[in-house]
């Protein structure tokens, strides 16, 4: 939650404290529902439930939208995903096969964007639905 910043007076030539403190309120940020996911088994055997860990480990990262927040133990994290997500690709059924790769692009985008610091909340969030695309198809494709 953000606090509140106080912004100080100033003082006059006599050295006398005249001016009157500015309180800047930031809205704090909507809260989230706390993370729920499937279990591995409810993922569809094969491709899916191959990259049920994956999925799931990335639901972790890109629960908030505080892109600073991710570490780099975290950007690690991101990678090894990605690789494992490009790796089950042809594997998979053409249905999975779609959202799975545009889950590969989103990720891409973010890690560059993170490599040169340019980053902002909506590759964040870009990841994050290309995750939750994949995750719906996976488990409700039973």
């Amino acid at each position: 939650m953000k606090r509140p910043l106080i912004v100080a007076a100033t003082l006059t030539a006599a050295g006398v404290l005249t001016g009157t403190a500015v309180l800047i309120l930031r809205p704090a940020p909507p809260s989230r529902p706390p993370l729920v996911l499937p279990a591995v088994e409810q993922f569809t055997p094969g491709a899916c439930r191959d990259a049920a860990e994956a999925v799931r480990s990335l639901a972790r990262l890109t629960h908030g939208d505080d892109v600073a927040a991710l570490s780099a133990a975290d950007r690690t994290e991101l990678r090894r995903v990605q690789d494992q997500f490009v790796t089950l690709g042809p594997t998979a059924t053409a249905d999975v096969r779609e959202p799975m790769e545009a889950l590969v692009l989103a990720l891409g985008y973010l890690r560059i964007r993170l490599d040169s610091k340019t980053a902002e909340p909506r590759y964040l969030r870009d990841v994050e639905t290309e995750r939750s695309r994949l995750e719906k198809t996976c488990v409700t494709a039973r």
